[in-house]
């Protein structure tokens, strides 16, 4: 899998996720490292995903309630 982000003035850079992304995987390889920060650097960002099972996870879910988001 590839994850990336993109923002009206900025990117990220395109993380590859070998084997099966389970909502652990995503909030260790990708929420905690990436988007976070991310959201942290950018004020009043929202962050938006599909409803992949990783996302909608509990712990990922957990995760974002820190930060705004759209389903």
């Amino acid at each position: 899998m590839v994850w990336g982000a993109i923002a009206s003035d900025s990117r990220s850079t395109l993380i590859v996720i070998r084997g099966t992304l389970t909502g652990q995987r995503y909030v260790d390889g990708i929420l905690l490292p990436h988007v976070g920060p991310c959201l942290n650097g950018l004020p009043g960002a929202i962050f938006q995903q599909d409803n992949a099972r990783p996302h909608t996870a509990r712990v990922a879910q957990d995760y974002l309630c820190h930060f705004q988001t759209l389903p």
